[in-house]
């Protein structure tokens, strides 16, 4: 979500914040879906950085 949506309170979580680069986001977000709500053109993340605050958590089990 890059917007408000206030159907949406309560029924999922927020698990994130752009602390950089929301031009990025708004980009994603307003790309050309198709009748599915589907991007024509796949929107990948080449990098993602996650601040640990110093913690070291293990690697994520992938399924």
């Amino acid at each position: 979500m890059h917007k408000d949506a206030p159907h949406l309170d309560g029924a999922y979580a927020a698990f994130g914040k752009v602390t950089d680069g929301m031009d990025t986001v708004n980009s994603i977000a307003e790309c050309e879906t198709d009748y599915n709500d589907m991007p024509h053109d796949p929107q990948i993340m080449k990098t993602v950085t996650v601040e640990t605050f110093g913690t070291t958590y293990p690697e994520p089990v992938k399924i």
